[in-house]
């Protein structure tokens, strides 16, 4: 956002707007996650049908909700096509720092059942050092359902939104927590900002697992089911960029619109621009006296 530079009230400006709500508020909410148990069942035929009945009890509109929506655009992990596995394994990537501020970005989809990521964690490979993530656990608690530290999006409204689980997840983090994904014929996704050195190369790392039937991931469902839990849609992607990935089909990364105002920041730029008008209009009856 470009705010224009006066040479009255800048320091003032830049204090009161510091209320500039962060981009993905500014996208469409998705539908509202429920607090899935992950402790039971676990096979994944039980799993399959109590997120079927819960599907059809949320009332899903084919009009509205998704429809085999592909994933965006710009991934640096994309694990369609690998063997899903059914307990926790590790993964990693890494990438090249080209900008100051990366956002990491986990984007999920299991048509029929839930993925669970546990133990993320980025760590500057040029200059070792500690985890750059803060609650990569997600054992520090939640902030409206979305972890402290991230920054949950559901732009395609898709239903069974991830949720954070506390305990019972069953992988290596010490704690038990995990993030437990199951967004219907879409994607939603989670990200948190970070700070980079440009040059530097990062690795990301985190544990996966899946308690759905498939055996392979796929970006899209291919069994003629794309309206529902019926899908084989089952899939994770990373990404490093800036800001959150565009939905798939759009052109302009949402990093790079504008960021929207808060409420009260636009009252307070509206009084500003208001007072800076006013001693125009001050000015000019002083100088036609």
């Amino acid at each position: 956002m470009r705010i224009v530079s006066w040479r009255v009230f800048p320091v003032v400006l830049a204090a009161l707007l510091g209320q500039i709500a962060p981009a993905a508020e500014t996208l469409k909410p998705g539908s509202v996650r429920p607090a899935f148990e992950t402790g039971k069942p676990r096979d994944p035929a039980t799993i399959r049908a109590n997120k079927t009945a819960m599907f059809a009890s949320s009332k899903p509109n084919p009009a509205v909700d998704p429809n085999n929506v592909a994933p965006p655009t710009g991934a640096i992990l994309d694990l369609s096509g690998t063997p899903v596995s059914h307990t926790f394994q590790s993964y990693s990537v890494s990438f090249v720092a080209n900008l100051t501020s990366t956002a990491i970005t986990f984007a999920f989809r299991e048509d029929p059942a839930f993925l669970s990521l546990e133990q993320v964690t980025v760590v500057d490979q040029t200059v070792p050092g500690a985890n750059l993530l803060t609650n990569g656990d997600f054992s520090g608690g939640t902030n409206g359902g979305t972890p402290v530290g991230w920054t949950y999006a559901n732009v395609y409204g898709a239903q069974a939104g991830g949720v954070v689980e506390t305990s019972g997840c069953g992988g290596p983090q010490p704690s038990g927590a995990c993030w437990y994904d199951g967004a219907v014929q879409a994607y939603d996704a989670i990200s948190q900002n970070i700070t980079t050195v440009v040059g530097h190369t990062y690795k990301i790392s985190f544990y996966l697992s899946d308690n759905g039937p498939y055996s392979t991931f796929s970006n899209l469902s291919t069994n003629g089911d794309v309206t529902g839990t019926g899908g084989n849609g089952v899939d994770l992607l990373v990404y490093a960029q800036a800001g959150l990935p565009a939905p798939a089909g759009a052109t302009t990364p949402t990093a790079n619109a504008a960021p929207a105002l808060s409420t009260g920041g636009l009252f307070l730029l509206g009084l500003l621009l208001a007072a800076a008008g006013w001693v125009q209009v001050r000015r000019g009856l002083r100088a036609s006296s």
